[in-house]
């Protein structure tokens, strides 16, 4: 029984030991000793001395206002006490990052264009990456699902120039491919999520869906603002409701034989219209109602 308990006081020290000597927090503040100064019990050269220190011995600060011309520090060691302010210079606290504005230019390393070789796949990927947040004075007010989903030949219909705000009901909610566009990445942390949309929930045919994407950039841009876009939790969260979704207008030159607008009756048609959302800026989920969208 002695026995353990000399084992449990040696543990319990040897964790105080740890937590003692920890590194300082990111942020906190620090100080270089100057010139050799006593460590002291208390804030006065009439307190016990601890031990002397060196220059560069560099000290954690636990409080920057002084008591009586002293700090009160830890040492890169774990030793607590207090030291002459004269014989030490404070260094400036880490400053913390500013959390980004937009998503960023180059993510994992891939650029705005992608791994395309081709001059067209390049322009297209560029505009499915774009980072910008669109404007009230870019939405196009004539951009709604009903009128996305109107039928016939539609390739001059709008301008990828524009961004559009529309309300759909979710269909599905489910992981991009692999594409040039995220430079072949397959993790679905880095590559689109596919969000597929229906004016009538009773109506879910192929040739009646609209695409919208969620780009890796946009996912990881709000994941910083502490919302999670992955592609588990959007399909939590969005399938079976009536959402709003707000992003650039894009045309998806490569899916026109997919869709039922340009290619009506088509053998491999699974889509509506080749236009998108792409990318998503902002996602709202409405409240019961696509009216509550409004």
């Amino acid at each position: 029984m002695a026995a353990m308990t000399a084992l449990s006081r040696l543990v319990a020290t040897g964790l105080l030991l740890l937590i003692c000597t920890a590194a300082p927090p990111l942020g906190a503040q620090t100080a270089v000793v100057t010139r050799n100064v006593n460590l002291r019990t208390g804030p006065s050269s009439s307190q016990p001395i601890i031990r002397l220190l060196h220059p560069p011995d560099e000290l954690n600060v636990l409080d920057p206002n002084q008591q009586n011309s002293y700090y009160e520090v830890r040492t890169a060691g774990g030793d607590h006490g207090w030291v002459w302010s004269h014989n030490v210079r404070l260094t400036a606290a880490p400053v913390p990052p500013a959390p980004p504005s937009s998503p960023a230019e180059v993510y994992r390393s891939c650029p705005l264009e992608g791994s395309a070789v081709y001059n067209n796949r390049r322009e297209s990927n560029r505009k499915k990456n774009r980072v910008a947040t669109p404007t009230t004075a870019d939405i196009e007010a004539g951009v709604t699902l009903a009128a996305m989903l109107q039928s016939g030949a539609d390739q001059q219909r709008w301008s990828d120039a524009r961004a559009g705000s529309i309300v759909g009901f979710v269909h599905d909610v489910k992981k991009g491919g692999e594409e040039t566009v995220n430079c072949g990445e397959t993790d679905s942390l880095y590559i689109d999520t596919h969000i597929e949309l229906v004016l009538d929930p009773q109506n879910t045919n192929k040739t009646v869906r609209l695409i919208v994407e969620v780009t890796p950039r946009w996912r990881a841009f709000m994941a910083t603002q502490g919302r999670d876009w992955t592609t588990r939790t959007l399909q939590q969260q969005l399938e079976g409701r009536w959402v709003r979704f707000t992003g650039w207008l894009f045309w998806d030159f490569e899916h026109a034989d997919e869709a039922a607008h340009t290619n009506p009756g088509g053998d491999n048609v699974w889509r509506a219209t080749a236009w998108e959302i792409h990318p998503v800026t902002e996602i709202t989920v409405c409240s019961g109602s696509p009216q509550n969208c409004e």
